[in-house]
């Protein structure tokens, strides 16, 4: 039952990581296939205006942004951050060590906000927008949906989104609930299971364990030493993953069951950096009759 339970946690937490994902890419997807388009000599919609891909870019790179932040923000042991060149690069200005403790509130930083619009991921004015908007780093991700968003609306009102209520509707929906998952993440680690219950869970297999050898061997002799040993590899087996069904992150020890966050993000840049920007990028033509 416990192990059951662990399970079911890391479980949901693991669904809500596929989720935030899923957002993402239905927001893109969303402002890709509503961008505006140039009509060739056919008078067909064919590429996206110039209007449309700096906007289609700009929301979808502040997306894209935001889901490594909050990552970022996140304690995770997998981040993958460490092995950017950028920043290995130039550690002797660094202020943090560069590890997996240290490299998401390093990318945070002034200097790690600096070396983002240095390779582009960043302007220099959203930069400056973040460090005066008077939040902690933690919530900067929540500042680039928002960010994304009001650019959307204001896409829609100058006609660069040609869409209709509906539209409007859905895409507000979508952020709105990848807001919600981004809030689920921290309170499914804030109450994931009373300490209480998995202390009195590792005092019962334990003593289980301890008391085995002393019950078994009356009744089967000499070999209760294997089938000992067998019940303790087998109890401290499912407590040992248990706990690491508690722990998706890998942040407390227990990394054998760990939700590889440096995955998630390569993921989701690809989908939401090339996937729909270049899939909308060329419509081919519709036959004619």
């Amino acid at each position: 039952f416990f192990t059951s339970q662990a399970y079911s946690y890391w479980q949901m937490v693991y669904n809500t990581t596929r989720a935030i994902q899923g957002r993402i890419n239905d927001i893109c997807m969303l402002i890709t296939m509503a961008a505006q388009r140039v009509t060739n000599t056919q008078n067909k919609p064919n590429k996206y205006s110039r209007k449309a891909e700096n906007l289609v870019r700009l929301c979808t790179r502040l997306v894209r942004v935001s889901h490594t932040f909050f990552w970022a923000a996140t304690p995770t042991a997998s981040n993958g951050l460490s092995d950017c060149e950028e920043f290995i690069s130039d550690t002797e200005k660094c202020p943090l060590p560069i590890d997996d403790e240290h490299i998401g509130p390093l990318l945070l930083s002034p200097y790690g906000l600096s070396a983002l619009a240095k390779t582009g991921q960043l302007t220099q004015a959203e930069v400056d927008g973040l460090l005066r908007s008077g939040l902690p780093p933690h919530e900067y991700h929540l500042v680039l949906l928002q960010w994304a968003g009001m650019h959307a609306m204001n896409g829609i009102k100058q006609g660069i989104l040609s869409c209709g209520d509906g539209f409007e509707e859905n895409l507000l929906r979508q952020m709105t609930t990848l807001r919600g998952e981004y809030f689920n993440i921290d309170d499914f680690r804030a109450g994931r299971m009373p300490l209480a219950y998995v202390q009195l869970v590792q005092v019962l297999v334990d003593s289980l364990v301890f008391l085995a050898p002393c019950a078994l061997y009356p009744e089967l002799g000499f070999l209760s030493i294997p089938l000992a040993g067998l019940m303790t590899l087998f109890f401290k087996g499912l407590m040992e993953l248990s706990k690491s069904f508690l722990d998706p992150f890998g942040v407390e020890g227990f990394p054998g069951q760990n939700i590889r966050v440096d995955v998630l993000v390569s993921e989701l840049n690809f989908g939401a950096g090339t996937r729909w920007i270049q899939a909308g990028a060329k419509l081919p033509l519709i036959p004619e009759d």
